[in-house]
Protein backbone atom coordinates (compact mmCIF):
# COMPACT_ATOMS: atom_id res chain seq x y z
CA UNK A 1 0.00 0.00 0.00
CA UNK A 2 1.30 3.23 -1.04
CA UNK A 3 2.35 5.55 2.00
CA UNK A 4 0.80 8.49 2.57
CA UNK A 5 2.58 11.53 2.64
CA UNK A 6 3.41 13.22 6.34
CA UNK A 7 2.10 16.70 4.49
CA UNK A 8 -1.57 15.10 3.50
CA UNK A 9 -1.58 13.80 7.48
CA UNK A 10 -0.56 16.93 9.05
CA UNK A 11 -3.76 18.59 6.50
CA UNK A 12 -5.54 16.31 8.01
CA UNK A 13 -4.47 16.53 11.96
CA UNK A 14 -6.65 19.54 12.73
CA UNK A 15 -10.15 17.29 11.57
CA UNK A 16 -8.90 14.70 13.43
CA UNK A 17 -8.39 16.85 16.90
CA UNK A 18 -12.07 18.36 16.21
CA UNK A 19 -13.27 14.53 15.23
CA UNK A 20 -14.65 15.41 12.10
CA UNK A 21 -13.42 13.10 10.50
CA UNK A 22 -14.46 9.36 8.99
CA UNK A 23 -13.85 6.46 10.46
CA UNK A 24 -11.32 5.07 7.53
CA UNK A 25 -9.64 8.68 7.81
CA UNK A 26 -9.91 8.46 11.37
CA UNK A 27 -7.94 4.99 10.91
CA UNK A 28 -5.57 6.14 8.19
CA UNK A 29 -4.53 9.55 9.97
CA UNK A 30 -3.84 6.97 13.49
CA UNK A 31 -2.14 4.18 11.45
CA UNK A 32 0.41 6.79 10.54
CA UNK A 33 0.60 8.36 13.81
CA UNK A 34 1.92 5.48 15.61
CA UNK A 35 4.66 5.50 12.89
CA UNK A 36 5.88 8.96 12.50
CA UNK A 37 7.01 11.00 15.36
CA UNK A 38 7.06 14.03 13.29
CA UNK A 39 3.54 14.17 12.89
CA UNK A 40 2.94 13.07 16.77
CA UNK A 41 4.42 15.94 17.71
CA UNK A 42 2.39 18.33 15.20
CA UNK A 43 -0.40 16.73 17.15
CA UNK A 44 0.65 17.45 20.35
CA UNK A 45 1.25 20.96 19.83
CA UNK A 46 -1.91 21.62 17.92
CA UNK A 47 -3.87 19.63 21.43
CA UNK A 48 -1.59 22.28 23.25
CA UNK A 49 -2.79 24.98 21.35
CA UNK A 50 -6.13 24.44 21.17
CA UNK A 51 -6.36 23.60 24.88
CA UNK A 52 -5.20 26.97 25.57
CA UNK A 53 -7.76 29.47 27.48
CA UNK A 54 -8.55 32.85 24.86
CA UNK A 55 -7.23 35.86 26.34
CA UNK A 56 -10.22 37.75 27.18
CA UNK A 57 -10.28 41.44 28.06
CA UNK A 58 -13.09 41.32 30.66
CA UNK A 59 -12.80 44.57 32.03
CA UNK A 60 -14.88 46.27 29.70
CA UNK A 61 -17.68 43.57 30.69
CA UNK A 62 -16.93 43.94 34.52
CA UNK A 63 -17.75 47.97 33.36
CA UNK A 64 -20.64 47.54 31.69
CA UNK A 65 -21.98 45.40 34.27
CA UNK A 66 -21.13 47.38 37.28
CA UNK A 67 -22.94 50.68 35.11
CA UNK A 68 -26.20 47.91 34.74
CA UNK A 69 -26.06 46.87 38.04
CA UNK A 70 -25.51 50.87 38.77
CA UNK A 71 -28.64 51.71 36.88
CA UNK A 72 -30.64 49.63 37.91
CA UNK A 73 -30.45 50.25 41.94
CA UNK A 74 -30.68 53.94 41.07
CA UNK A 75 -34.30 53.29 39.33
CA UNK A 76 -35.41 51.23 42.43
CA UNK A 77 -34.33 53.75 44.64
CA UNK A 78 -35.94 56.58 42.61
CA UNK A 79 -39.16 54.39 42.40
CA UNK A 80 -39.26 54.09 46.12
CA UNK A 81 -38.24 57.76 46.96
CA UNK A 82 -41.39 58.59 44.43
CA UNK A 83 -43.28 56.07 46.15
CA UNK A 84 -43.11 57.72 49.42
CA UNK A 85 -43.45 61.57 47.58
CA UNK A 86 -46.74 60.58 46.55
CA UNK A 87 -47.85 58.86 49.83
CA UNK A 88 -46.49 61.79 51.82
CA UNK A 89 -48.80 64.00 50.06
CA UNK A 90 -51.69 61.98 50.19
CA UNK A 91 -50.71 62.08 53.58
CA UNK A 92 -50.66 65.71 53.93
CA UNK A 93 -53.69 66.90 51.76
CA UNK A 94 -56.21 63.67 53.53
CA UNK A 95 -54.85 65.45 57.23
CA UNK A 96 -55.00 69.16 56.11
CA UNK A 97 -56.89 71.33 58.56
CA UNK A 98 -60.13 72.57 57.64
CA UNK A 99 -61.18 75.19 59.68
CA UNK A 100 -64.82 75.28 61.34
CA UNK A 101 -66.32 78.91 61.35
CA UNK A 102 -67.70 79.19 64.85
CA UNK A 103 -70.96 77.69 65.79
CA UNK A 104 -72.25 76.12 69.09
CA UNK A 105 -72.84 72.83 67.19
CA UNK A 106 -69.24 72.87 66.77
CA UNK A 107 -67.81 74.12 70.12
CA UNK A 108 -69.06 75.14 73.11
CA UNK A 109 -67.93 76.57 76.52
CA UNK A 110 -69.80 75.82 79.33
CA UNK A 111 -69.52 76.56 83.29
CA UNK A 112 -70.21 73.70 85.72
CA UNK A 113 -71.63 74.03 89.13
CA UNK A 114 -67.76 73.13 90.90
CA UNK A 115 -66.67 77.05 88.83
CA UNK A 116 -64.32 74.92 86.40
CA UNK A 117 -64.91 75.88 82.56
CA UNK A 118 -65.20 73.13 80.24
CA UNK A 119 -65.01 73.16 76.75
CA UNK A 120 -67.13 70.88 74.76
CA UNK A 121 -66.78 69.73 71.39
CA UNK A 122 -68.62 67.90 68.23
CA UNK A 123 -68.23 64.70 66.77
CA UNK A 124 -66.58 66.93 63.22
CA UNK A 125 -63.97 68.29 65.37
CA UNK A 126 -60.35 66.93 64.28
CA UNK A 127 -58.38 68.90 65.91
CA UNK A 128 -58.10 71.90 67.79
CA UNK A 129 -55.85 74.78 69.17
CA UNK A 130 -55.75 76.85 72.64
CA UNK A 131 -53.58 79.71 73.09
CA UNK A 132 -53.93 81.83 76.54
CA UNK A 133 -52.15 84.51 77.95
CA UNK A 134 -52.91 86.85 81.28
CA UNK A 135 -55.78 89.28 81.09
CA UNK A 136 -55.61 92.79 81.78
CA UNK A 137 -56.00 92.66 85.65
CA UNK A 138 -54.01 89.86 86.47
CA UNK A 139 -56.06 87.16 87.70
CA UNK A 140 -57.04 85.09 85.47
CA UNK A 141 -56.42 84.17 82.14
CA UNK A 142 -57.61 85.23 78.30
CA UNK A 143 -57.93 82.28 76.03
CA UNK A 144 -57.92 81.86 72.18
CA UNK A 145 -59.52 79.05 70.60
CA UNK A 146 -60.05 77.04 66.96
CA UNK A 147 -61.15 73.93 66.17
CA UNK A 148 -60.57 72.13 62.59
CA UNK A 149 -62.11 68.77 60.46
CA UNK A 150 -59.75 66.96 57.91
CA UNK A 151 -60.88 64.53 54.83
CA UNK A 152 -59.08 61.83 56.78
CA UNK A 153 -61.87 62.68 59.98
CA UNK A 154 -64.66 62.61 57.07
CA UNK A 155 -63.83 59.22 55.83
CA UNK A 156 -63.06 57.86 58.99
CA UNK A 157 -64.45 57.09 62.07
CA UNK A 158 -62.32 57.98 64.25
CA UNK A 159 -62.69 58.91 68.45
CA UNK A 160 -64.58 62.27 69.65
CA UNK A 161 -61.98 64.72 71.16
CA UNK A 162 -63.26 64.60 75.35
CA UNK A 163 -63.97 68.07 76.75
CA UNK A 164 -61.50 70.25 78.32
CA UNK A 165 -60.87 71.97 81.60
CA UNK A 166 -59.74 75.51 80.88
CA UNK A 167 -58.69 75.86 84.80
CA UNK A 168 -59.07 72.51 86.50
CA UNK A 169 -57.25 74.55 89.69
CA UNK A 170 -60.43 77.19 89.40
CA UNK A 171 -58.27 79.88 88.24
CA UNK A 172 -60.63 82.53 86.86
CA UNK A 173 -61.30 82.52 83.06
CA UNK A 174 -61.59 86.49 82.04
CA UNK A 175 -62.74 85.24 78.07
CA UNK A 176 -62.69 82.67 75.52
CA UNK A 177 -62.36 83.99 71.79
CA UNK A 178 -62.47 81.81 69.07
CA UNK A 179 -60.62 82.98 65.92
CA UNK A 180 -62.05 81.63 62.33
CA UNK A 181 -58.35 81.38 61.05
CA UNK A 182 -59.79 83.58 57.88
CA UNK A 183 -58.58 86.98 58.95
CA UNK A 184 -61.88 87.98 60.60
CA UNK A 185 -62.22 89.44 64.47
CA UNK A 186 -62.07 86.75 66.81
CA UNK A 187 -65.74 86.37 68.34
CA UNK A 188 -66.21 86.40 72.19
CA UNK A 189 -67.66 83.00 73.04
CA UNK A 190 -67.33 83.32 77.10
CA UNK A 191 -66.74 85.83 79.30
CA UNK A 192 -66.45 89.27 79.49
CA UNK A 193 -64.90 91.17 76.17
CA UNK A 194 -61.48 92.45 76.63
CA UNK A 195 -61.15 94.85 73.81
CA UNK A 196 -64.61 97.33 74.09
CA UNK A 197 -62.59 99.85 71.48
CA UNK A 198 -61.80 97.02 69.26
CA UNK A 199 -62.17 93.61 68.32
CA UNK A 200 -59.19 90.94 68.98
CA UNK A 201 -57.49 89.32 65.68
CA UNK A 202 -55.33 86.34 66.12
CA UNK A 203 -53.43 87.05 62.60
CA UNK A 204 -51.28 83.83 60.89
CA UNK A 205 -47.58 83.40 61.15
CA UNK A 206 -45.63 84.81 58.49
CA UNK A 207 -42.33 82.47 59.39
CA UNK A 208 -43.34 80.53 55.91
CA UNK A 209 -42.48 84.22 54.27
CA UNK A 210 -39.32 84.56 55.75
CA UNK A 211 -38.20 81.52 54.45
CA UNK A 212 -39.49 81.49 50.82
CA UNK A 213 -37.55 84.41 50.49
CA UNK A 214 -34.27 83.03 52.07
CA UNK A 215 -34.49 79.90 50.26
CA UNK A 216 -35.25 82.09 47.00
CA UNK A 217 -31.64 83.94 47.44
CA UNK A 218 -29.96 81.20 48.55
CA UNK A 219 -31.33 79.55 44.65
CA UNK A 220 -30.24 82.38 43.09
CA UNK A 221 -26.90 82.96 44.17
CA UNK A 222 -26.68 78.89 43.77
CA UNK A 223 -27.50 79.90 40.23
CA UNK A 224 -24.99 82.38 39.58
CA UNK A 225 -22.49 79.95 41.11
CA UNK A 226 -23.29 77.19 38.50
CA UNK A 227 -22.92 80.06 35.60
CA UNK A 228 -19.55 80.95 37.37
CA UNK A 229 -18.27 77.50 37.10
CA UNK A 230 -19.54 76.03 34.35
CA UNK A 231 -17.05 75.21 32.32
CA UNK A 232 -15.28 72.69 36.02
CA UNK A 233 -17.68 69.64 35.52
CA UNK A 234 -16.94 68.46 39.39
CA UNK A 235 -17.52 71.64 40.42
CA UNK A 236 -20.87 72.09 38.83
CA UNK A 237 -22.18 69.12 39.27
CA UNK A 238 -21.32 69.71 43.37
CA UNK A 239 -23.04 73.22 43.04
CA UNK A 240 -25.82 71.94 41.46
CA UNK A 241 -26.54 69.47 44.14
CA UNK A 242 -26.22 72.18 46.63
CA UNK A 243 -28.79 74.49 44.26
CA UNK A 244 -31.58 71.23 45.14
CA UNK A 245 -31.71 71.88 48.49
CA UNK A 246 -33.24 75.89 48.39
CA UNK A 247 -34.89 74.65 45.05
CA UNK A 248 -36.58 71.38 47.07
CA UNK A 249 -37.60 73.59 50.06
CA UNK A 250 -39.62 76.21 46.93
CA UNK A 251 -40.82 73.54 45.64
CA UNK A 252 -42.30 71.82 48.63
CA UNK A 253 -43.70 74.87 50.13
CA UNK A 254 -45.54 75.97 46.94
CA UNK A 255 -46.97 72.02 47.31
CA UNK A 256 -48.16 72.19 50.68
CA UNK A 257 -49.32 75.86 51.47
CA UNK A 258 -50.01 77.38 47.58
CA UNK A 259 -48.83 80.57 47.01
CA UNK A 260 -50.18 81.54 50.73
CA UNK A 261 -47.07 81.86 52.76
CA UNK A 262 -49.07 82.83 55.94
CA UNK A 263 -50.42 80.10 57.93
CA UNK A 264 -51.66 79.12 61.95
CA UNK A 265 -50.09 76.09 61.95
CA UNK A 266 -46.56 76.86 61.94
CA UNK A 267 -45.80 73.46 63.66
CA UNK A 268 -46.97 71.36 61.38
CA UNK A 269 -46.78 72.87 58.16
CA UNK A 270 -43.25 73.63 58.40
CA UNK A 271 -42.67 70.19 59.48
CA UNK A 272 -44.41 68.63 56.67
CA UNK A 273 -42.88 70.77 54.01
CA UNK A 274 -39.17 69.90 55.19
CA UNK A 275 -40.60 66.09 54.84
CA UNK A 276 -41.14 66.80 51.75
CA UNK A 277 -38.03 69.03 50.51
CA UNK A 278 -35.97 65.77 51.59
CA UNK A 279 -37.99 63.73 48.94
CA UNK A 280 -37.99 65.90 46.96
CA UNK A 281 -34.11 66.88 47.12
CA UNK A 282 -33.73 63.03 46.99
CA UNK A 283 -35.76 63.16 43.43
CA UNK A 284 -34.22 65.45 42.13
CA UNK A 285 -30.15 63.91 43.11
CA UNK A 286 -30.94 60.84 41.97
CA UNK A 287 -32.60 61.51 39.01
CA UNK A 288 -30.17 63.80 38.22
CA UNK A 289 -27.58 60.72 38.37
CA UNK A 290 -29.80 58.44 36.29
CA UNK A 291 -30.06 61.04 33.43
CA UNK A 292 -26.36 61.57 33.76
CA UNK A 293 -25.56 57.80 33.23
CA UNK A 294 -27.91 58.06 30.23
CA UNK A 295 -26.19 60.93 28.54
CA UNK A 296 -22.78 59.64 29.25
CA UNK A 297 -23.68 56.50 27.26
Amino acid sequence: MKRVSCDVIQDLIPLYVEDMLSEDSRKLVKAHLDECEECRAYLNELQETSTLPPEIDITLFRKIQTNLQKKKWQAIVLATIITLFIGTLTIVFMTAPEYFPYSEEVVAVNEASNELVLVNFSDKVAGYNLNSYPGENGTGSVYHLTTWSTTWHELVDTEEITPIVLNPNEEQVEAVYYYQANGEADQLIYGNEQHPSGGAFTLPRLSLAYLSVLAGIAFIICVGMMFAVRSNRTYLERVTKITFLPLSYLFAQLIVTGWNTSTYSIVRDLTVILLVSILLYGIFWIGMKWVNSHLIE
